[in-house]
């Protein structure tokens, strides 16, 4: 009962009234799927991002599934991020904060070193909102509003095992769905102009796999890599307009792009290194409309250094700070790529006799440059997350 009620409580404290999504200042929301939602554990986040490996049992959930198989408790994590963007632009306006919502999983030991996980993981966020100016041929001025709103998100089962004590793998598959929406309203000076809008939405649902390896060669040395299928997604697209006898609903496919990270991480006495690079090959992208001759490699290089702790009265906490830089797989305007660097800071307290840790991350940084791109998203993201453990069995005689 003090294990279901202490989860419980986790869950309420970092869900609470669900936060209404609003619109996203994101270069993402103008092309393809969105933005690539860090879903990660707090820790790892604030070290460079989630493909880095980390030896926390309690924080291990949102990374490489081999490093689950060393959690030895029933172990839950939630991560509630917030995210303050400002887009700036020469050409468009009304740029909007934007709220990404919880991730939530947990795993379980089974026979022997076997490890099993699922949960709840965001893959995309699509939301943005903007607005153009324009001129009709016959020199009418109108003014039209785009928005894009929706998400990807996924529901992995994962398993994970030691098969030496310098070698673990994991290995995952996914249930993949979500919708994305697209709006635009056309409104003209002249009144006597009928305003136009039109809306389409596409609901996708699909599957992946992945899978995962840790190597251990060395005490406090860690090198591993992992992979994420391509996933196809079955897609059902609606599309509304103001003229009616425009409606249409049919059915389509979309599929993105493998994914694959490698990383390394050296402990130095009460200092831990950490690095990783992950790419992913969008020239294999299907769907939405975009085309595939601008589309390229995306790829992810960070870094990452932790520092044992720092003693504030009775605690000691860590400090941890990183650099993370990202070339998107999409040009804007053609030719001219779009990169993306953050740096992040942040640290932890661990509670309740050392069976569960809170930890808090800030990253800040930008998207696209004004001068190449002719927009850029400056970026403030804050996480919060809180990772428990409890053994839900004891062995006859103990207390």
């Amino acid at each position: 009962m003090r294990s279901s009620l202490f989860i419980f409580v986790m869950v309420v404290f970092l869900t609470g009234p669900a936060p209404q999504r609003a619109e996203a200042a994101s270069v993402y929301s103008m092309v393809l799927v969105g933005e690539r939602v860090e879903s990660g554990d707090v820790r790892a986040i604030a070290l460079g991002g989630s493909a880095q490996l980390i030896s926390d049992s309690l924080g291990v959930l949102y990374s490489n599934p081999a490093l689950l198989s060393r959690t030895r408790a029933v172990t839950l994590g939630i991560t509630q991020v917030l995210a303050m963007d400002e887009g700036r632009s020469d050409d468009y306006t009304e740029r909007d904060n934007s709220f990404l919502f919880p991730t939530l999983k947990v795993s379980f030991p089974i026979m022997g070193r076997f490890v099993l996980s699922t949960g709840y993981m965001s893959r995309y966020d699509p939301d943005g909102s903007f607005t153009l100016d324009g001129v009709t041929e016959s020199g009418d001025e109108y003014t039209t509003r785009f928005t894009k709103s929706g998400g990807l998100f996924s529901v992995p089962l994962i398993i994970a095992a030691d098969v030496t004590r310098f070698v673990s793998v994991g290995a995952s598959f996914s249930f993949e769905a979500g919708n994305v929406e697209e709006r635009w309203e056309r409104e003209f000076e002249d009144p006597d102009f009928v305003p136009g809008a039109g809306f389409q939405r596409e609901d996708l649902k699909g599957t992946s796999f992945g899978g995962g390896l840790v190597l251990r060669p060395f005490e406090k040395v860690m090198i591993g890599g992992s992979y994420q299928s391509e996933i196809d997604y079955e897609t059902e697209v609606s599309r509304i307009f103001t003229n009616a006898s425009l409606n249409t609903s049919s059915t389509s496919t979309a599929k993105l792009p493998a994914r694959v990270s490698a990383a390394a991480t050296v402990g130095l006495g009460s200092w831990l290194f950490l690095g990783s690079y992950a790419w992913s090959d969008f020239a294999e992208f299907e769907g939405f409309g975009f085309p595939t001759d601008r589309l390229g490699m995306e790829t992810s290089y960070a870094f990452g250094v932790e520092y044992g702790g720092v003693s504030i009265g009775n605690k000691k906490l860590p400090i941890r700070v990183s650099f993370n830089y990202q070339e998107l797989p999409f040009d804007h305007p053609r030719d001219s790529s779009i990169e993306k660097f953050l740096v992040g800071i942040g640290s932890g307290l661990i509670v309740r006799n050392g069976s569960a840790k809170f930890d808090f991350a800030i990253q800040a940084g930008k998207v696209g440059a004004l001068n190449t791109n002719g927009l850029e998203d400056r970026l403030i993201r804050v996480y919060v997350g809180l990772v428990g453990a409890e053994r839900w069995t004891r062995r006859a005689g103990r207390q």
